[in-house]
């Protein structure tokens, strides 16, 4: 019995004793990756397959401060907003109120043409070969001359040139599609889409700390400064409150917090609201331009990594992805001095699990 008893704590001592030098170790890797990736700070948070939940920060939550980054800080997500966009579609199609193949014109005709074929399906899939307001050059001027400016949905979407492909086959990363999404969603409730979002998700899921701003580039305390970094001229600037989110609509607004978006994450990818018909065909992975990184229903996989990353402007990325049965959440505000467009979250992602025993 005492040999049972001592062989027990012995195992119980080396696992414990494993399990923090693996702590350290993502430490030690956080701080080094946002120091090589010239970023001011980061927040990541862990869930492992057993269920714990590690925190990790690292660096400042503003450039010139001493203050560290801190678990319960604000940031903008961007296109991790699109998981929240996919989840109420597909919550109206479960109901049977939209399908899947539903032609968008037939719910918005005033903005989609009868002759375009597009279905919700191939907005979700990024696959429509519509006009992409981000890429367009006379949205980018206006955009960088007026970052304040309050735009409209329909306003983005008169941007961007229709691209001559086959609907459904060729894949583009496009942010119109989203906001069709949203105006989808709005048209079939009769209510706003942070409304929908409020009522189906952030309430019956107690995520507090998330929001989908609309008019005001405000951010309630606390939250992370997003910065950014001009090789031009050198400078460094805190753009938070310059930026007003709805240049990106629902495309990319979300707010919200490592905490809400862990959880967030785990409902999302485990089909909440949904049924598992709904899910497979959520989960239908499709290749993309680039090997290795396949889209679904507003959900990528990226070298068995699944979820979504977001990038707000460059002065807040994000990540949210399930890999090897962990869960990930990474927050970052933006660059310091000689960061550049790897400067993300995504970038610590890799160098985490790239470099970690825990995740090998």
């Amino acid at each position: 019995m005492i040999t049972a008893v001592f062989i027990a704590i012995f195992v119980l001592t080396i696992y414990i004793c494993s399990e923090a030098s693996g702590h350290n170790d993502i430490n030690k890797i956080l701080r080094e990756s946002i120091q090589e990736l010239k970023i001011p700070g980061a927040v990541m948070m862990v869930e492992t397959p057993q269920g714990q939940v590690w925190t990790y920060r690292a660096g400042v939550r503003r450039i010139g401060s001493r203050k560290p980054m801190g678990n319960n800080l604000k940031f903008r997500i961007g296109s991790i907003t699109k998981t929240f966009v996919a989840s109420v579609i597909l919550m109206l199609v479960h109901e049977g109120k939209i399908s899947l193949d539903t032609h968008v014109h037939k719910i918005l005709p005033e903005v989609i043409p009868e002759t375009n074929r597009v279905t919700i399906r191939n907005l979700l899939q990024m696959r429509s070969c519509l006009g992409n307001f981000t890429v367009d050059k006379e949205f980018l001027t206006l955009f960088r001359e007026r970052p304040w400016k309050h735009w409209t949905p329909e306003l983005l979407l008169q941007f961007g040139s229709t691209h001559r492909c086959k609907v459904g086959l060729e894949f583009e990363y496009n942010n119109s599609n989203y906001v069709l999404l949203g105006l989808i969603v709005e048209k079939v409730t009769g209510d706003s889409f942070e409304h929908q979002v409020y009522q189906r998700i952030l309430k019956p899921l107690n995520l507090k700390s998330t929001t989908f701003p609309v008019k005001s580039a405000n951010i309630s305390e606390p939250f992370a400064k997003g910065h950014d970094y001009n090789p031009q001229t050198g400078k460094i600037k805190d753009l938070s409150l310059k930026i007003n989110p709805s240049w990106a609509w629902c495309s990319g607004n979300g707010v919200s917090t490592a905490s809400d978006m862990l959880q967030w994450l785990k409902a999302y990818l485990n089909g909440f609201g949904i049924d598992s018909g709904l899910k497979t065909e959520q989960m239908d992975f499709r290749p993309v331009t680039y090997d290795g990184i396949s889209y679904g229903l507003g959900v990528m996989n990226k070298y068995s990594a699944v979820g979504h990353n977001g990038n707000f402007a460059g002065i807040y990325t994000a990540l949210a992805f399930k890999y090897r049965g962990y869960y990930f959440v990474i927050l970052t505000n933006g660059q310091a001095e000689g960061g550049d467009r790897k400067a993300t979250a995504e970038s610590v992602f890799w160098r985490i699990v790239e470099r970690s025993k825990i995740f090998n």
